[in-house]
């Protein structure tokens, strides 16, 4: 009987674990849609404002998100 507690036990742990690792994979991968969402916006913004005194935007955005 002990040993097939000690396996729930083990398939517990082992289902929480995956839970986790599926939910920062998740987050992981949400970020990564951001980021690149904020650098085709930069981008835009770039053409837009083409001069060198517009380029600290990125550099203000940044120390925003960190």
């Amino acid at each position: 009987m002990e040993k097939r507690t000690d396996n729930y036990q083990l398939v517990e742990k082992l289902q929480e674990i995956l839970l986790l690792v599926k939910k920062a994979l998740t987050i992981y991968i949400i970020e990564g849609r951001e980021r690149i969402i904020e650098n085709e916006e930069y981008e835009l913004y770039k053409q837009q404002y083409p001069f060198d005194e517009y380029y600290y935007f990125k550099e203000e955005f940044k120390c925003e998100w960190k």
